[in-house]
C-alpha cells in the first residue's frame, strides 16, 4: 500500500486553539444532538504535520483541503490562511471553499468571487442550509459552472433524489458527492442505497468514498465494505475516489485501518482504475496540475 500514490481529497487543517471559526464544533448545543459523538475529541488543532505523522508509511503525494467553517464569513479567513500555508510550504495542493447559503445572491456572489482569487480555490461546500429547491441555487449552481468550479455535494438519503433532479438541469457542472451521500445511522443503508443509485443516474455527479466512519462509528473494512462496495457499483472506479475524512473520522480508527480496506475494495479493479480510486480522479476533478485563476 505504501507504494501506491494518494491524492486525499478530503481533508480538513484547523487551530480551534486560536481559530474561532466552528462553532458547531467548538461549541456544541446539548440541545442539539450529534451523530457525530463527543465532539470535544476532535476540537483540537490538526494541521499537516499531524496529518504526516498519521499517513507514515503512504505515498500521499497531495491533499484537498475542505472549508469545514461554521461561522458566517470564517471560510473566506480560511481560505486566506490556507494561501498562507501554501505559499510556505506548498500544502494543501488545493482548497474547497463555502458559502453563507443564508445570504442574498450579491452577497454569496462576492463571496465566490474573492475566493476566486486564491490559487488554491477549486469550488464550495455547503455544510448546512443550502436548499436544493431555493432560487438562489440554481444561480449558485450556474456560477459555478461558468467558472469551471467543482460543487461538492453535501447531501443525505432524504435529500439525494431532490438534488438528482435539481442536477438534471446542470448537466455541465462538475459534482462530487460528499461522504458516499451520509448517510446518518448505519440502519439506512437500503433507503441510502436507493437514493445514491437515484444521484448515480446523473453521469456528471462523482463520488467521495469518505466519512462513514461517522455513520459507522469504525473504520473496520468488514463494517464499512458494503458500504464502499455499494458505492463503486453505482458509480464505477472512474467516478469515485477515496478520501480520509481527517481528523473527523480519526476518531474512529487510525489512516491504515482505513485505507487498507480502501485497497481490499480496490483489489477487484485493474491498476488503472485502482490509481484513478486513490489518486488520478481526484488529480483530475479538482485540477491539481493547475494554479490559473477562474
Amino acid at each position: 500500500m505504501a507504494e501506491l500514490p494518494i491524492v486525499d481529497p478530503h481533508v480538513h487543517h484547523w487551530l480551534p486553539s486560536v481559530q474561532r471559526w466552528y462553532p458547531l464544533m467548538q461549541e456544541p448545543d446539548e440541545a442539539r444532538p450529534s451523530t457525530l459523538g463527543d465532539l470535544t475529541r476532535m476540537a483540537h488543532d490538526y494541521t499537516a504535520a499531524d496529518y504526516r505523522a498519521d499517513t507514515a508509511g503512504y505515498d500521499v503525494t497531495a491533499i484537498v483541503h475542505v472549508s469545514a467553517t461554521s461561522r458566517p464569513g470564517a471560510h473566506l479567513d480560511e481560505l486566506a490562511w490556507l494561501d498562507e500555508l501554501a505559499r510556505d510550504s506548498g500544502w494543501p495542493a488545493a482548497a474547497v471553499g463555502a458559502v453563507d447559503p443564508d445570504s442574498d445572491w450579491s452577497s454569496i456572489e462576492a463571496q465566490l468571487d474573492a475566493q476566486r482569487r486564491s490559487p488554491l480555490f477549486r469550488g464550495i461546500r455547503v455544510l448546512r442550509g443550502l436548499d436544493p429547491a431555493a432560487p438562489v441555487t440554481g444561480r449558485l449552481l450556474d456560477h459555478l459552472r461558468r467558472h469551471s468550479l467543482v460543487f461538492d455535494l453535501v447531501a443525505h438519503p432524504h435529500s439525494m433524489p431532490a438534488w438528482a433532479e435539481v442536477l438534471r438541469d446542470h448537466e455541465d457542472l462538475t459534482v462530487v458527492l460528499e461522504h458516499a451521500g451520509w448517510p446518518i445511522a448505519a440502519t439506512d443503508f437500503d433507503d441510502w442505497s436507493a437514493a445514491l443509485a437515484r444521484l448515480g443516474e446523473r453521469p456528471n455527479v462523482h463520488c467521495k468514498i469518505s466519512g462513514l466512519g461517522m455513520t459507522l462509528h469504525t473504520l473496520d473494512a468488514a463494517v464499512q465494505r458494503p458500504w464502499v462496495q455499494r458505492c463503486l457499483d453505482v458509480f464505477g472506479p472512474r467516478r469515485a475516489m477515496f478520501a480520509s475524512n481527517f481528523p473527523v473520522d480519526r476518531m474512529y480508527g487510525e489512516f491504515d485501518r482505513l485505507y487498507d480496506g480502501y485497497l481490499d475494495a480496490a483489489a477487484q479493479f485493474e491498476a488503472g482504475d485502482r490509481a484513478a480510486l486513490f489518486e488520478t480522479n481526484a488529480r483530475r476533478l479538482y485540477r491539481l496540475d493547475t494554479t490559473e485563476e477562474h
